[in-house]
């Protein structure tokens, strides 16, 4: 695996970057951080097109819809999701319900639904298409801690819990169909391989990679250092990448690293905690794009990687 390169260093934002994503394209990236301002910008010359104001406090999570028109974001104290129209550049909606920080927000392709985790243990799913004032279809209180990650299929919900667990459910009945217990306090589940794994990274600096068919691990990584933050990662069919509170991005070679979890790179160009990595969603199709990924962090930067 060869070592990716810095292709832009991104310093628009004031303090620490908490949630940067890719949009489905990959021809733009959302950020957000503790300057209460979401970023809109160009992923191949790193130019900020928009910025988004309205949030009170730091913002903790983004998710934008398929069609890129769309864009969810939460903003920890203040106990909201926020709903913009990207093209416009304006908030359309603010749902409010929980009653502690929001941490993760999710939405679907088309961006009608959006679910919501918070501090305060629940999962909250929100109809962005209805006129009523709250707009809120369920209430998932199965968890015994916070929520620290979502990520919404087609028809299914995946919550990761500071409790050690990560519930899937059904969307349409709010039904749990799986309850994967870890013991550590999950930080990040995402859904890798085409729907088929799942990656889920640990308080204490555990990482693996679970057949969602039977639940069994297929791999485990470790090496970074996860042990006070909520420190996201990402996979693609041929790697998987996680920050770390060392200020590196590791990355490790599915194939060759699965038998000792070691990272086969370790990555320099962040002078603080590393909070988030994401592969470009192009990563397992175009051969030119298979290393191109971002980073974001503490140090108020991020990262795009070739």
């Amino acid at each position: 695996m060869s070592l990716p390169r810095i292709q832009h260093k991104l310093t628009y934002h004031r303090g620490s970057v908490n949630s940067a994503v890719f949009d489905a394209s990959g021809e733009y990236i959302f950020t957000g951080g503790q300057d209460k301002i979401v970023r809109l910008i160009k992923s191949s010359t790193g130019e900020q097109i928009q910025a988004f104001s309205g949030h009170g406090w730091g913002i903790q999570g983004l998710a934008v819809s398929q069609d890129s028109s769309s864009l969810a974001s939460c903003g920890g104290t203040d106990r909201a999701v926020y709903v913009w129209d990207v093209g416009q550049a304006q908030l359309v909606r603010k749902l409010s319900g929980h009653t502690q920080h929001v941490d993760c927000v999710a939405i679907s392709g088309n961006g009608s639904i959006i679910a919501s985790g918070s501090f305060d243990k629940t999962v909250r799913v929100w109809d962005t298409r209805s006129s009523a004032a709250q707009a809120q279809l369920q209430v998932l209180d199965e968890s015994k801690d916070g929520i620290s990650s979502l990520v919404l299929t087609q028809t299914e919900i995946i919550a990761g819990s500071i409790d050690g667990c990560v519930r899937t459910y059904d969307m349409r009945t709010g039904r749990v169909l799986v309850e994967s217990f870890g013991g550590q306090p999950v930080v990040c589940a995402r859904v890798v391989g085409s729907g088929k794994c799942m990656l889920v990274s640990s308080m204490g600096g555990s990482i693996q990679l679970i057949d969602r068919s039977d639940g069994t691990a297929m791999a485990a990584f470790s090496g970074h250092k996860c042990t006070e933050y909520r420190i996201q990662c990402d996979a693609s069919d041929a790697a998987v990448a996680s920050g770390s509170e060392d200020g590196f991005v590791y990355l490790w070679d599915i194939l060759r690293d699965s038998e000792t979890g070691a990272a086969s790179r370790r990555l320099e160009g962040h002078s603080g905690i590393v909070n988030t990595v994401v592969f470009h969603p192009s990563a397992n199709v175009d051969q030119a794009k298979r290393h191109s990924m971002l980073s974001a962090a503490s140090d108020g930067n991020v990262i795009i990687w070739e």
